[in-house]
């Protein structure tokens, strides 16, 4: 199994502890590394480039921040990971971070990921605090839904546009 790590970088901190949870369980994954350069490059390309990565995996780890809900390319990651028919389909887990004011319970939907909200019955949700303990039953049972005809997919909110200048992280 391989896990697509997807996160807006203002949570780049939980992005690495997130690392060493799945190197301890030896699970393969992937995350943009902080120092790949994508100044100069459209959103679109970039988008691209993220999509493709993430195609490659089984399930999609989102890291649900104060601002995750406004980032543009988190909300297509998490429209590819839904998209295609059992077996193409990605499993999700959502994992709600400390920084926010809510919590899985009393979830504040003006800051909340809708695409995930509007599948919250096919995502596997974890609060931070229980994500190294829980993470292999975790990534099985989001794996396991993407596989399972009994859950299904929403895909009734368009993706987010994304921005037409060029890219420069500085």
């Amino acid at each position: 199994m391989k896990v697509f790590i997807s996160y807006h970088r203002a949570d780049s901190a939980y992005r690495r502890k997130a690392e060493n949870i799945l190197k301890s369980h030896n699970i393969d994954y992937y995350a943009v590394p902080e120092d790949k350069n994508f100044n100069g490059q459209s959103a679109e390309k970039i988008r691209t480039y993220l999509c493709g990565r993430l195609k490659q995996c089984d399930v999609l780890l989102c890291l649900i921040g104060k601002e995750t809900f406004s980032r543009p390319h988190v909300d297509h990651e998490i429209h590819t990971a839904l998209r295609g028919n059992v077996g193409e389909r990605l499993g999700i887990v959502g994992v709600h971070l400390p920084k926010r004011t809510d919590t899985l319970l009393t979830i504040d939907l003006n800051t909340f990921p809708t695409k995930l909200w509007d599948n919250k019955d096919y995502v596997v949700w974890s609060e931070w605090t229980k994500l190294n303990d829980n993470i292999l039953s975790l990534l099985n049972t989001a794996y396991e839904r993407s596989i399972n005809t009994k859950y299904q997919t929403v895909h009734s909110n368009p993706c987010m546009p994304l921005k037409q200048s060029l890219y420069y992280d500085n």
